[in-house]
C-alpha cells in the first residue's frame, strides 16, 4: 500500500514545473536554447503533470468512491479552493500588465491578449474550445483541462474500479487511448502533445486516465524497492534519450508513466531518495505557483530588460538565470502569501459540508 503522504511524487512536480518554465525562456535574450533537445521538449512537463494529476487524485479519493461515501461537490469545492485563487491572482496581474504595457507604449499580439476572452477564463473553459489559440496568461490552459477532469473524475474511479482486478488491462488501455488519439490528430496535421487552448481537454484525458491506471496497477502490485529504483533511471535515460533524438512525443510520454509509478513505488519503502528530500518536497508544494506566475514574470522582467538594458554575451546568461531565481521569489510569495491563505479559508468555508447550528440559549 501506498503511504498517505507520496513526498516523491511532490517533490516531481517541481521538476515538471521547471521543465516548462525553462521551455518558455529558451529563446529569450538570443540564447536560442530549442537546440537542447530536453529543453525544446519541455512541453511535455505538463503531459507529467497531467499524469500525476490522475495518480494523486485517485490515491487521495478513490477509495472514498468504493466505499460510497465520495463527496462530489466537496470534491470540486476542493479543486476549485486548489487551483482557483492562483488562477484568478495571475489572471489579473496579466490583464494589469497588459494595460500599463500598452499605456507604455508596448506592443501586444491582439489575439493573445483578446478582451472578450476573459468571461471563458474565469469560468475556466478556455481550453475546452472556447477560445482559438491560447490568451492572457498562457499556461492557464491546462488548469481548464484539469478543471475537465476533475468534474469528469467520477468516470475515471468508476473505470479503475471496474478493472480494480486487471490492473495491467487499464494501463494498456490509457496507453491505447493516448496513442489513438494522438493518430487521430495527426490525420488533422496536429499532435495530440501540442494542444493547448484549443483542444486541451482532449490531450488530459489519456494522460489524467494514466495516472488513474497507474495508481491501481501500484496498489496492487508491488515491485522490489531496487527494480523500482532501477526504473526511475531507466524512465529518465528513457525520457531524455527520446527527446535529445526527437523521437515522436509519444516514447517520451511512455516515458514520463513509468517514472511516475516507479517514483510513487520507491515511496513503498519509505526511500523517496532526492525527490523526496525536504527542500524538493517544498519547492513542489510551491510549484503551482512556480507554474501560474512566470508568464507575468516573463512579461515584466524581459520587457523591462528590452527596454533599459539589453543585456548580450555572458550577460544574457546571467540575466536568464535570473528570471529563474525571481520567478522563484515571487512564487514563494504568492505561495504563502495567496495559495495557502484561499485555499485554507476556502475549505473552512466548504458549503457542501453541514456544519452544526450554533447553540441557542433558552
Amino acid at each position: 500500500m501506498y503511504p498517505a503522504d507520496l513526498k516523491s511524487l511532490t517533490g516531481l512536480r517541481i521538476v515538471a514545473a521547471a521543465w516548462v518554465l525553462v521551455y518558455h525562456f529558451r529563446n529569450r535574450l538570443g540564447l536560442d536554447l530549442e537546440q537542447v533537445g530536453m529543453i525544446d521538449k519541455g512541453y511535455l512537463g505538463v503531459d507529467l503533470f497531467f499524469i500525476l494529476s490522475g495518480f494523486i487524485l485517485s490515491h487521495v479519493y478513490v477509495r472514498a468512491w468504493a466505499e460510497g461515501r465520495f463527496p462530489y461537490g466537496s470534491f470540486l469545492w476542493a479543486r476549485l479552493a486548489r487551483l482557483y485563487p492562483v488562477h484568478l491572482l495571475t489572471l489579473g496581474a496579466t490583464i494589469m500588465l497588459w494595460g500599463l504595457g500598452r499605456w507604455a507604449g508596448a506592443r501586444f499580439e491582439a489575439a493573445a491578449f483578446d478582451p472578450a476572452a476573459i468571461p471563458q477564463h474565469l469560468l475556466l473553459v478556455h481550453a475546452w474550445w472556447a477560445t482559438p489559440t491560447v490568451q492572457w496568461n498562457f499556461p492557464s490552459w491546462s488548469i481548464s483541462a484539469e478543471w475537465f477532469a476533475d468534474l469528469t473524475f467520477p468516470a475515471f474511479a468508476l473505470a479503475s474500479l471496474t478493472l480494480r482486478r486487471r490492473p495491467i488491462v487499464a494501463v494498456v488501455l490509457a496507453a491505447t487511448l493516448f496513442f489513438s488519439l494522438d493518430a487521430i490528430v495527426q490525420a488533422y496535421g496536429g499532435s495530440l502533445t501540442r494542444l493547448t487552448a484549443h483542444g486541451g481537454v482532449l490531450r488530459i484525458i489519456p494522460s489524467f486516465a494514466m495516472g488513474v491506471a497507474l495508481h491501481r496497477l501500484g496498489s496492487t502490485r508491488a515491485p522490489p524497492t531496487l527494480v523500482a529504483h532501477t526504473g526511475m533511471g531507466v524512465a529518465v535515460v528513457w525520457i531524455v534519450v527520446a527527446a535529445t533524438l526527437g523521437l515522436a512525443d509519444r516514447w517520451t510520454w511512455l516515458g514520463l508513466a513509468a517514472l511516475i509509478y516507479c517514483t510513487a513505488e520507491t515511496a513503498k519503502a519509505g526511500r523517496g531518495g532526492v525527490l523526496a528530500a525536504p527542500l524538493m518536497v517544498y519547492l513542489g508544494e510551491v510549484s503551482y505557483a512556480v507554474y501560474m506566475t512566470h508568464l507575468p514574470v516573463d512579461i515584466a522582467y524581459f520587457e523591462l530588460l528590452d527596454r533599459f538594458v539589453r543585456p548580450v554575451g555572458g550577460w544574457a546568461w546571467v540575466a536568464w538565470g535570473g528570471v529563474l531565481v525571481f520567478c522563484l521569489f515571487v512564487s514563494v510569495a504568492v505561495y504563502h502569501g495567496v495559495e495557502r491563505p484561499a485555499r485554507g479559508w476556502l475549505r473552512r468555508h466548504d458549503p457542501f459540508v453541514r456544519r452544526p447550528e450554533p447553540h441557542q440559549p433558552a
